[in-house]
């Protein structure tokens, strides 16, 4: 397990009230032909062979670098491509309450990502730089997704949005301390490496 500086208070907070704004600053976007979805809430970088963006922009990906992300390419993906998505149901314990949680099999949107023959591990990051590794390997045996929604309402950024990594746990497995830490909330990247 990874983690990387958290970002300050204030970088937080300007970045959900930026969200949060978007609807109400771009009203005529949303009227143009091709517009529905246009909100990207996760790049996939590294080793991708199916990319749809280049390289990595200091001045424009700016929670990107503060982050530390590097890439030459990336796929990225909106929030109505993950909802289109065949979507995986998880049922588990979060923070002390019972959660359903539902989104698309991480596996699934890796794929699209089209991962090259040498990547072995995803790095999932949150937006507060926290970040956790998993193996490709067990991310597809174990059925991880890529939750965007708890019992039909969508996960909120501040909360537990974009996206939220986890997976259902067998009727004998328990959720170690060292199982948690693999569960990223507020995932908004993931790096394909070797």
């Amino acid at each position: 397990m990874i983690s990387a500086p958290i970002l300050r208070r204030r970088s937080v907070l300007g970045l959900a009230a930026g969200v949060a704004m978007l609807p109400a600053l771009t009203p005529a976007r949303a009227a143009g032909a091709g517009c529905a979805g246009w909100l990207t809430i996760l790049t996939v970088g590294g080793l991708v062979g199916a990319p749809n963006r280049g390289a990595l922009d200091p001045d424009r990906d700016r929670l990107l670098n503060h982050n530390n992300a590097a890439f030459q390419k990336a796929r990225q993906f909106t929030a109505n491509e993950l909802a289109g998505m065949p979507r995986k149901t998880v049922t588990a314990s979060v923070y002390g309450h019972d959660m359903t949680a539902g989104g698309p099999l991480l596996h699934e949107v890796l794929a699209v990502a089209a991962p090259d023959a040498t990547a072995k591990t995803a790095r999932l990051s949150a937006l507060d730089g926290y970040a956790a590794d998993l193996t490709l390997a067990d991310v597809e045996s174990q059925q991880w997704i890529l939750a965007m929604e708890e019992n039909g309402q969508g996960f909120a950024i501040g909360q537990f949005g974009p996206l939220y990594a986890m997976r259902q746990l067998g009727p004998d497995e328990k959720k170690t301390e060292e199982e948690e830490a693999k569960w990223v909330h507020s995932l908004y990247y993931i790096e394909l490496a070797a």
